[in-house]
């Protein structure tokens, strides 16, 4: 089988954080390894199909703890059996300010 892939709106900062998610009624917890303004890839408990939406949590570190930003929806472009790659596709202005805050520090560390 042969894959598609698009060229990315934005570079994916590497990171470990944690994410959580609704799936089939149930709050789930996955691990977010690249993200970016408009997506991230993850390692997750259970495979989750392309196309799915759901609201997310992201837990960014802010200094010494992990604070929780909500995603309003985002999509899974693919999965690869636990591993997927989300865009976000809608983040209401103050989360997004959130994310652009943490993706311009990580790139100073």
């Amino acid at each position: 089988m042969v894959k598609t892939y698009s060229v990315r709106s934005a570079d994916r900062v590497p990171t470990q954080c944690t994410f959580l998610y609704f799936w089939n009624g149930t709050l789930e917890q996955g691990k977010v390894w690249d993200l970016s303004e408009s997506g991230w890839r993850t390692s997750m408990k259970h495979p989750i199909p392309p196309g799915s939406e759901t609201t997310v949590y992201l837990a960014l570190p802010d200094h010494d703890v992990y604070k929780y930003m909500i995603v309003n929806m985002a999509t899974v472009c693919w999965s690869d059996g636990k591993t997927a790659g989300w865009k976000v596709s809608h983040i209401d202005e103050g989360a997004k300010s959130r994310l652009d805050q943490f993706l311009n520090g990580a790139g100073e560390e």
